[in-house]
């Protein structure tokens, strides 16, 4: 089916094709005419709800079109056995209205024409073995009279008719002798054989022979085989597959957050959004970016700026996504990039890990959080047909919970509780761990530095988690702030990376640090293993 849209006064249209979960979000509480249901030839039902004027956003910036067009007259053609799809047409610019559209829509039907062919052939062969059985029974209504050859029984003579009569005698033939009807009436033998032209069939009491119309007999089998024939195709052409209208559904349909091969698509344009917002030194960054990975950004491009230094984006070889299938907004996922190693320092080859929310369609995705891990440790994802892959079990949601307390006593203390999980000794950790050492070293010159460490909680890691191979997989954050005590006779001084995230010139001997640890929690088998590459800065102040 074709659906065409025509606008009279020159204003440029878009159409598209969306999941009808996506179209749903996107037009909630937008004013707008809905085709529900459509009938072939000339009935469509339609109905109106109010609501705003325009969507939030762009119609044409949103990425999860389908399939779209812009023009003053757009079409759009698809099969009507394909998948349900919402197709949403709208000015392309928000401050334009459809006044003067108007929709037509158009059906093309295989097998039509011939089967109507067959209908008219069918129709006349039916009317003229109408005609010819009529025929013959009028025909059959006019026959003649049946012919008499002689008196009924019983009655007179004519007194015309020779043979008997006043003064009349015995017919004869040319030898004076009377007729072999008359010799046998009256016991005289015939001739032993007559000639063949003289004998005549008795017709006193039937009527005349009469000769078969072989050719209406002809005709008539040449009818019915035609009949039958018609029949058997017609009969044949009835199952043939011919497309129908369904009903467009305006229903949400199930739906993943990241469609097939879409996952590359989107980390090669968040690296791009990236690269341009770290090198305006950060606008735009709340368009690709939230809390609390956004913090993290924020003051890594604060400190490079001081530091003199570049900051990029890292390059991806592999991407992999994972997300639970759902049928409504907010949606999350998992994206899984292995980085070039170019883009990462050490030896070993990492893989980003990144938890990305879209709150509805109006919205562009944000990267909520991100840690590496080593690319040698990264789990299996397993997905089922539709792509979807199971939500992480429940009791690995109570796992990171607990997770995340574990992880905010070793970093105050360093001691890993029995039972937690494995790898608190390593990378990003044991290196904040022996950051503190270094402030607490008595030749540092402090008097007093202090640790509290908390889990953040702004953001609900333990509802977002996948279940792998042979676990699961999920994020967390723990949020420290340090308090570092100088002797009033000293300078304070903490080094570039904090004198750029400084919020206050007050004068002091006290400053108080706030840091940021990201870290993936995976469970293999009953072994839970937190794994962090680094930690973050992100702000100071002197009091």
């Amino acid at each position: 089916m074709t659906v065409t849209a025509k606008n009279s006064k020159g204003t440029e249209l878009f159409v598209g094709t969306a999941s009808g979960v996506d179209a749903d979000s996107y037009l909630d509480g937008v004013a707008q005419e809905q085709i529900s249901d459509v009938s072939f030839p000339n009935s469509a039902s339609h109905r109106f709800t109010p609501g705003d004027a325009k969507p939030e956003a762009d119609i044409a910036d949103r990425d999860w079109w389908i399939s779209s067009d812009t023009g003053k007259t757009v079409a759009k053609t698809f099969d009507l056995d394909a998948e349900p799809q919402v197709l949403v047409i709208a000015p392309a610019n928000s401050d334009d209205s459809l006044d003067g559209t108007t929709v037509s829509l158009q059906m093309r039907v295989k097998g039509v024409f011939a089967l109507s062919l067959l209908g008219i052939a069918g129709t006349i062969i039916l009317a003229g073995f109408s005609v010819f059985f009529f025929m013959r029974w009028w025909a059959s209504r006019i026959r003649p009279p049946k012919k008499d050859v002689g008196p009924p029984n019983g009655s007179e003579p004519d007194s015309n008719d020779s043979g008997t009569g006043p003064g009349a005698g015995s017919s004869s033939g040319r030898d004076g002798r009377g007729t072999a009807a008359d010799r046998t009436a009256k016991g005289e033998p015939g001739p032993a054989t007559q000639p063949i032209s003289t004998v005549q069939p008795d017709t006193a009491g039937h009527a005349p022979p009469r000769r078969r119309d072989l050719r209406n007999r002809r005709s008539f089998r040449a009818v019915t085989a035609s009949v039958l024939g018609t029949g058997l195709v017609l009969s044949g052409c009835a199952n043939m597959p011919i497309a129908k209208p369904s009903s467009p559904d305006t229903t949400p349909y199930e739906r993943t957050a990241v469609r097939p091969g879409e996952a590359g698509k989107f980390m090669t344009n968040y690296t791009e959004s990236l690269d341009k917002t770290l090198g305006d030194k950060g606008s735009d960054l709340d368009k690709i970016q939230a809390a609390p990975l956004i913090d993290h950004t924020r003051a890594q491009i604060q400190i490079a700026d001081k530091a003199k230094q570049k900051l990029r984006a890292p390059n991806f070889t592999e991407v992999v996504a994972g997300s639970p299938n759902f049928t409504e907004y907010p949606m999350w996922f998992y994206a899984f990039g292995t980085a070039d190693k170019k883009s990462t320092d050490g030896d070993k080859q990492l893989t980003q890990v990144m938890l990305v929310t879209r709150e509805s369609a109006s919205t562009d995705p944000l990267v909520r959080s991100a840690s590496y891990i080593p690319t040698d440790q990264m789990p299996t994802l397993m997905a089922d047909d539709s792509g979807a892959v199971e939500k992480g079990p429940e009791d690995f949601s109570e796992d990171l919970t607990t997770a995340s307390g574990d992880v905010s006593s070793f970093l105050v203390d360093g001691k890993a509780k029995s039972g937690g999980p494995e790898g608190l000794k390593e990378g990003g950790f044991k290196g904040f761990r022996d950051y503190l050492g270094d402030l607490r070293d008595k030749d540092s010159g402090f008097d007093k530095v202090d640790v509290d460490c908390k889990p953040y909680e702004d953001l609900k890691f333990e509802d977002m988690t996948l279940s792998t191979e042979n676990g699961a997989i999920g994020m967390g954050e723990v949020r420290c702030t340090l308090t570092i005590k100088a002797p009033s006779d000293y300078a304070l001084d903490l080094g570039d990376t904090v004198e750029a995230v400084k919020t206050n010139d007050k004068e002091g001997d006290t400053i108080k640090v706030d840091t940021a640890h990201p870290y993936v929690l995976m469970k293999t088998g009953d072994e839970l293993t937190a794994v962090a590459t680094d930690w973050n800065v992100l702000s100071s102040k002197v009091e």
